[in-house]
């Protein structure tokens, strides 16, 4: 209940601002527009976006190298974590440590007029893999379709964020598999419908390895400043990390589907609200997740809401709350809160302090994190 009011809130909000900030915006305007923070989590608009330029950008000659564009990222982080364990048998936990915690780099090729091929390198947790490699074939302005096949995230989610740890959403339902993914774009960019297919992590008792999991979704962009959506899969058990908490991914009883619904809307030239939920839409069996003994069937859920302001052109302050339910006494934080401040020291760099302190279900344990990290972008 309590997800439904945050995002029905989100969407008052929005409505109650959408005429004024419809009007400022065919007005020009002095004040900055809100920073766009480096490094941390990256949404799924912020992939599309970055995409979106790759594929706009016009080589300057046939020449092989004229047509590869190189950018990346780097991220170092410093961190101090403390776990209070409730049991008075078990000792509390603290960790610290201060390190290189991602770089990515990025190819971008243009192909051909409607054809651009994507690979992204990416370094975390000591290991170095191809996090993305797909081929887009796109379509003109007055046929707006696309098609995009191989490794990349689908669709389903957005998991916008001002911090720099993800966010209850994004752990739960992101999923980054080998799949074709088929949209097209109504009334130029503002409506934009995708399906998808592909093979999930998560299976059902005696079937076979094939590609049985589904994904669609509808993004929604009536100005600029505003975005929403909503999204649909057909295995949220498959997804990155929550897949890791399902104790026999190949056999479980049923495949259970997810469905997720977002806003993120920036009003008065310096504030942005973002709001999303991300759930499931069946149990999971006793026993399928978290523990193998346990005997309560689950039907995992998260949300998350941040309301962020630009103190001034290169300083950003907010605030996070989000939470779960059947989260499991270790995997979710049954609610959450924290700070984070991000600095712009230089183009492109950027310097974030992050706070969050979380509480788990039947209160088995809470959570203090702090995080400083100094990313940039190329």
């Amino acid at each position: 209940m309590k997800k439904m009011i945050l995002l029905l809130s989100c969407l008052i909000l929005v409505c109650a601002q959408a005429s004024s900030i419809m009007a400022q915006d065919s007005m020009p305007s002095e004040q900055a527009e809100q920073t766009t923070k480096v490094g941390g989590v990256k949404s799924l608009e912020d992939r599309i976006k970055q995409l979106e330029d790759a594929i706009k950008r016009q080589p300057e000659s046939d020449k092989w190298y004229d047509r590869i564009q190189i950018s990346g990222l780097i991220e170092v982080e410093a961190s101090h974590g403390k776990t209070d364990l409730k049991d008075p048998a078990e000792e509390d936990e603290k960790t610290s440590d201060l390190d290189l915690s991602t770089v990515e780099l990025v190819v971008d090729a243009k192909i051909a007029e409607h054809v651009d091929g994507h690979v992204m390198f990416k370094y975390e947790e000591d290991d170095l893999f191809v996090d993305e490699g797909f081929i887009a074939l796109v379509g003109t302005e007055t046929f707006p379709a696309y098609l995009i096949a191989g490794r990349q995230y689908i669709p389903f989610g957005n998991f916008d964020t001002h911090f720099v740890t993800d966010p209850n959403t994004l752990i739960l339902g992101e999923t980054n598999e080998g799949s074709a993914v088929a949209g097209y774009r109504f009334g130029g960019e503002m409506v934009d419908v995708s399906v998808g297919a592909f093979n999930g992590s998560a299976k059902e008792r005696g079937k076979d390895d094939i590609i049985d999991s589904f994904v669609g979704s509808i993004v929604v962009t009536p100005f600029e400043k505003l975005i929403f959506g909503a999204s649909y899969t057909s295995n949220l058990g498959g997804s990155d990390t929550f897949n890791t908490v399902v104790v026999d991914p190949d056999n479980l009883d049923s495949l259970v589907g997810g469905w997720s619904a977002f806003v993120s809307f920036k009003f008065l030239e310096r504030f942005k609200l973002i709001g999303e939920y991300v759930g499931a839409l069946d149990n999971f069996k006793d026993g399928e997740i978290y523990d193998a003994a346990d005997p309560k069937e689950r039907k995992p859920s998260a949300w998350n809401a941040e309301l962020g302001v630009t103190i001034i052109d290169n300083l950003e302050l907010a605030v996070r709350y989000d939470g779960s339910d059947d989260g499991g006494p270790d995997f979710l934080p049954e609610s959450q809160y924290g700070v984070v401040l991000n600095w712009g020291l230089f183009k492109n760099t950027n310097l974030a302090f992050e706070y969050l302190h979380g509480e788990f279900e039947d209160d088995a344990q809470e959570t203090d994190s702090f995080i400083a990290q100094l990313a940039i972008e190329f």
